[in-house]
Parts: structure tokens; sequence; C-alpha cells
């Protein structure tokens, strides 16, 4: 008797719970099948055409116009002009100059904030409605996004289409809408009550006794269920928490090791690039007059190391002779010099999606992988190579989100998923059911 009055007491707050949970869950495929897509899915490729009279150099450029130090130094053009753009490691909004007279110009990257978002939705004539920069994560840009800074631009589109754009590499961040945003918010805020996350150890800690609480409902629910007897609501409560008591506990278990091992406090930081003094970065040497790209980051020992990418191929200056991408791969992950590279032009096996960057370098190291941008002159992604950090990719792949059910299509795996949560909703229905029940008869 002790037992089935604790399980009761401790429903109420279970089965509201695990109802919240069932349902934002059941919401989640929903929201990737009705995300709004990028129309276009590459960034927009263009030879930077180089004037005859050249370049102003951009280190002396910069530090007049007040910036010391970079991690970040990049040719771009925007509306047919050159202009050098620099990561400020101070501020969200980078430092630009038109690339002929090195004059500063403020509403450059705007400007081109506004052309990639343009770009990626294919909607070259849609009104603006607004342009910011962003350099947080918040409920509309999630953390799954990765990529900071960025700006976000809103277009005068019926579903209120809105792209956050990465101006320092031409990436696309996310792409969201009226609806999406309205589903997200319900989504972390009470998925994961994403509401306190300014306070990160008291959102930890509600979501751990929350999670416990609806554990410990359902293991005393299970020891309940081997002697359980009755008739109609409390036979269908029975026959539905047969199914639902192993999607319950593999959801929750999952979720508070997923919760431990990702959250902000635990969380491995990914190293942040290196800054280099504006004052030893030299004028690129220019010797093919249409280049893809061209590139300054900080290179082995911190001095600026320029990358520049043209149809006759890529090579660096300020390197050693016959340096290539895959010895500044080895460079950034801090690799020997004979460590196998190779290269990554699609999400898999240890590069997940989530991940983001677009093609990288994959080094192998004693220590376990290590994935670069050698565009950025950064680490994209270190896989965990620990048994714990293996075991909850794992748990967390297959216990919450279902991966195991890949094979057969991602959408029947969204129904599987789907089903399950309609599981949990019945039981945990049923339940309060009973419970209110049992409160009027009293």
């Amino acid at each position: 008797m002790q037992t089935r009055h604790l399980h009761r007491k401790l429903g109420w707050v279970a089965a509201f719970v695990a109802m919240a949970w069932a349902f934002t869950g059941f919401l989640h495929p929903v929201m990737n099948w009705t995300a709004p897509r990028a129309a276009i899915q590459m960034p927009p490729l263009s030879p930077l055409a180089l004037p005859p009279e050249g370049l102003v150099p951009p280190g002396d450029a910069l530090r007049a116009a007040g910036l010391e130090a970079s991690a970040h130094v990049r040719l771009a053009e925007v509306g047919g002009e050159l202009y050098w753009f620099a990561a400020d490691p101070g501020a969200p909004a980078r430092i630009v100059l038109n690339a002929r007279t090195g004059a500063p110009d403020t509403g450059a990257e705007a400007a081109h904030a506004i052309a990639l978002a343009r770009h990626y939705a294919d909607l070259p004539d849609t009104e603006v409605l607004s342009v910011r920069p962003v350099d947080q994560f918040s409920t509309n840009y999630p953390s799954i996004n990765r990529l900071l800074p960025v700006w976000e631009v809103r277009l005068d589109t019926p579903d209120g289409l809105t792209l956050y754009v990465d101006t320092g590499m031409d990436r696309l961040g996310a792409v969201t809408n009226s609806q999406r945003r309205a589903l997200l918010a319900i989504f972390q805020n009470v998925h994961t009550l994403n509401f306190l996350s300014f306070a990160e150890p008291l959102r930890i800690a509600v979501l751990t006794l929350l999670i416990l609480t609806v554990v410990a409902t359902t293991l005393i629910g299970a020891a309940l269920l081997l002697k359980a007897k009755g008739r109609g609501l409390r036979r269908a409560h029975t026959l539905a928490a047969w199914v639902a008591l192993p999607i319950i506990l593999a959801y929750t278990l999952s979720g508070l090791f997923h919760l431990f091992m990702t959250n902000d406090l635990h969380a491995r930081a990914l190293p942040a690039p290196e800054a280099f003094p504006l004052a030893a970065l030299e004028a690129p040497h220019l010797e093919d007059p249409a280049l893809n790209s061209l590139i300054a980051t900080a290179g082995p020992g911190g001095a600026p190391l320029w990358r520049l990418e043209s149809v006759s191929g890529i090579r660096y200056t300020g390197a050693p002779d016959g340096f290539t991408d895959a010895d500044r791969a080895r460079s950034l992950a801090g690799a020997a010099p004979d460590a196998p590279v190779s290269f990554v032009t699609r999400f898999e096996g240890g590069y997940s999606f989530a991940d983001k960057r677009l093609p990288v370098m994959r080094v192998e190291t004693p220590t376990g992988l290590v994935f670069t941008d050698v565009r950025e002159g950064l680490i994209a992604a270190m896989p965990y190579t620990t048994a714990l950090g293996q075991a909850e990719k794992w748990s967390f792949n297959n216990l919450h989100k279902w991966e195991f059910l890949k094979p057969i299509g991602t959408r029947n795996r969204d129904i599987g998923t789907m089903l399950a949560t309609l599981a949990i909703l019945l039981t945990a229905a049923l339940g309060l059911s009973l419970q209110f029940r049992r409160r009027r008869r009293r």
C-alpha cells in the first residue's frame, strides 16, 4: 500500500511533466518537417576581380582604424566593391574597410548580410524588414547552429522568413519563419527549460529533479504492474503502461545523461581561433588576377598566414614552400607532421550536421579525431574519445533520437518516435484520470 501511495503522490508531478515532454517530443519531427529551407544551399561563388591599381595593405589600414589584432582578415566583394573584413575579438560586428582606399565603411557588412540572405532565399528583389548583428544564442537562434557572430536578416514575406548568415565566410547559419519561431519557443522552454538559462545551475537542478521524479514514478509503477488488477480505466492505464514503460526510461535516462555531458557548465568548449598582431600582417603577394578567396589567419607560432585560392590551386604565403592544406590542418590540430589527413565534404561518421562547417579536414591524432577548418584557421570539432563520451553519444542518438531506425528512412523513424510519445501521453493521461476520479470519490 505504501508503494502504491508513493506512486500516486509522485504521479501528480510526473504525469504533467511526462505529458509536457511527450508533447514537445511529438512536436520535434513536426518542426523538422515544416521548417523553411534555403532555396540555394551553396554560398555565392564569384571571383574577386583585383583592380589594376592594387589594394591597400590591410595590416596598416586596419591599425589606422583602431584594430591591433585579429583572428581573421578576409577580402570580400560587396556590391561590386572589394573590402577588407577583419574579425574584432572584442565585438560581434567586423571592422570593414574599402580595400582600394582603406576608408572604413560601416554599412558594408550589413549590405553583405542582406545580399547573402537574398542569395540563400533566392529572393533577390524582396524588401528587408530588419538586419542586425547577433553575438549570442537565443530561442530563435539556438546553440545547435554553432556559428557566431552572425547577422539576422528578416525579409518581407508572408511567413516572416528570417535568415542568419555568417559574413565572415558567407555561410548560412539558419533559416526560420514565424511558425518555426513559435514552435522553437515552445520546444526550448518546455522541453529543456531554456527560460532558466540565465541561471544554468538552477536549470540543471530543476531538470534533474523532474527527470528523477518521472523515473521514480515509472519504476514504482513497473513494480505495481507485476500484480496489477482492475477493469475499465485502471485496466487501460495498465496496458498503456506496459508499452510506455521502456520508452519512458529510455528517454529520461538518456536525456539525463545528455544533460550532464552537454550543459554549459560541463560541455567541452572548442579552442577559440588565435588572434595575430596586425603589425605583422604583410600585404599578400597576388600573382593571380582572379582569386576565389584570400584569407589571413594565425599560423604556427601566432604569425599571420595568408591562404590564397584561385582556379590554379591553393597556396600559402608566410609559410614554408610547399605548405599545403594538409599541413595547415595538422598544425591546427597539434598533430605530427605525418599524421593522416583526409578531406571531408559531407556530414558523416564522427562529424555530424550539428558541427555545421563544411568542408573540413579530418586529422587523426593519438588522442582522437580532430576536424579543422583551414580557411578560418580553427578547430571545427573534437569528438569525445573517452568511454563516457562515446557512451553518451550512443545513448542519446539511439535511445533519445532513435537513430537506429535510420535504415527504414528518416520520415518512418520520426513517425516511430511520434507513436512512442503518444504512448507516453496516453499513459500519463490515463493515470491522471484515475487520480482525479479518486479525488472526486473522496
